[in-house]
């Protein structure tokens, strides 16, 4: 009778089992919760793995789960992965932590939010020389005035004799200014230039961004020997719309007073002025700049100033996702310019590349009459492209080694282009530049190459003008 018994409960069992009523260790137990393992310790800012597991009510794993998974994180300036789909009932992630303390992460079911499991509490610490706007009470809210919580971790910095300020994916709101001093660095968490195209980041936090609104000073002054700025983005919330007819002038948002300082990886998006620089061995690299009036302006330096790969843009129409010509970059085609170089030596310029600009470079003198020695410039430069501009190069005054620019190409704004490369004079030292190889597009007023009003202008290997 019992043999008879089990004969018929074995299919029902088998049955049961292919429904889910069966062992889970086949796959078909019912998910009640996640299990998240991860690092009991890690530096925060620092990228690590962790794994999410779908378990049944014994804590066995259940591979068939489908659901989609959602992270969220006791630290709210967290990167966490997208939500998605486990694989055979697991998988791993990457997240990276940007408040020290003890944290948590959490995933939930997307459509079932009592289905959730939670990591052990990971203790996120400092790296050292490392100094967290938010440990000393930063917000990144976007709206709270954060000053003086990021003069506090500048202060910190400057005492222990140099490290990293910094600045998580957040919104910095700023009212004041900062000096940034020996061997501090300003950073952020990921790494830049930032595409802010239809973002507007005074509202919607993609970057590291410090949202800047002083008006009587530079936003940030590097004065110490090695201090710089990497990895973040500027932008003025209360600049004027792309429809204005003329955009509020501000101060310059990078001042350089000071050698070995360096600004790269980083972006501006309404800027009315970027990056002055003042004293040499610097370095520019790797940056987006949105300024309406000057992108960089370089006087008083005598020794090399290296520009690698910057691209002068009109980051503020990105912003609002406006169709060019906007009323403000007819503005900037009548007086922006992306580069103005004074007094120099050694400029040393790579892969720079400006669009929609009155002029895209200007040599010219210091206009400081006290400025000791030559107060013009002689460098060299390498891949140019100058894009809708009135005028491509003007140049008044050079040192007697002159300029020379390779593969420089430059194409008029339609309707109101004037001249590629016009030499005037009026200079204390004419201007000596040679232009080799490049090309010139569109139509100039003047013609592309008009002859020199004062000093020495040689063009060589262009197509339109010496090539076909």
């Amino acid at each position: 009778m019992k043999h008879w018994l089990l004969l018929l409960l074995v299919p029902t069992l088998i049955f049961l089992s292919g429904c889910g009523g069966g062992s889970v260790s086949s796959g078909g137990g019912e998910v009640t919760h996640f299990s998240v393992g991860g690092p009991t310790y890690i530096p925060y800012g620092t990228s690590f793995n962790f794994t999410v597991t779908a378990l049944d009510a014994a804590n066995n794993t259940v591979p068939s789960f489908s659901g989609t998974v959602h992270f969220t994180s006791t630290d709210p300036n967290a990167q966490l992965p997208t939500d998605a789909m486990l694989t055979s009932g697991t998988k791993i992630f990457s997240a990276t932590i940007a408040s020290a303390g003890n944290q948590m992460i959490t995933a939930t079911e997307a459509a079932n939010a009592s289905i959730a499991g939670s990591s052990n509490s990971i203790k996120v610490g400092a790296v050292a020389g490392t100094y967290p706007v938010e440990a000393f009470g930063a917000k990144g809210d976007g709206h709270t005035d954060d000053t003086a919580a990021i003069q506090s971790a500048i202060n910190a910095a400057k005492a222990s004799g140099g490290g990293s300020v910094f600045f998580s994916v957040a919104r910095y709101f700023t009212t004041g200014s900062f000096v940034v001093p020996t061997g501090v660095i300003l950073c952020g968490a990921v790494v830049g230039p930032f595409d802010v195209f239809g973002v507007n980041p005074a509202a919607t936090t993609i970057a590291p961004t410090l949202l800047v609104t002083n008006t009587s000073r530079p936003f940030l002054t590097l004065s110490g020997e090695g201090a710089g700025v990497t990895d973040l983005l500027f932008h003025y919330p209360n600049q004027v719309s792309t429809g204005a007819a003329a955009p509020k002038v501000y101060p310059y948002t990078i001042v350089e007073i000071s050698t070995a300082a360096k600004v790269v990886r980083s972006t501006a998006t309404n800027a009315y002025n970027f990056l002055d620089i003042e004293l040499g061995r610097v370095l520019a690299r790797d940056l987006y700049i949105g300024a309406f009036n000057i992108g960089v302006y370089i006087d008083h330096t005598y020794d090399f100033v290296i520009l690698n790969n910057l691209h002068n843009g009109v980051f503020w129409d990105e912003v609002e996702n406006a169709s060019y010509p906007t009323a403000i970059d007819t503005w900037v085609l009548n007086h922006g310019t992306a580069l103005v170089v004074n007094q120099m030596d050694a400029l040393v310029m790579h892969d720079f590349f400006a669009y929609s600009r009155f002029v895209g470079i200007n040599l010219t003198e210091s206009p400081d009459l006290s400025a000791p020695g030559i107060r013009t410039v002689w460098g060299t430069g390498s891949d140019i492209d100058l894009e809708s501009v009135q005028y491509g190069i003007v140049a008044d005054a050079t040192n007697s080694p002159g300029v020379e620019f390779t593969s420089v190409q430059m194409t008029a704004a339609p309707g109101i282009g004037q001249a590629a490369v016009q030499l005037k004079a009026g200079g204390t030292s004419p201007p000596n530049v040679l232009i080799n190889g490049g090309s010139v597009r569109g139509s100039w007023a003047l013609g592309a190459f008009p002859a020199p009003q004062a000093g020495n202008l040689t063009h060589v290997n262009i197509i339109g003008s010496d090539l076909p």
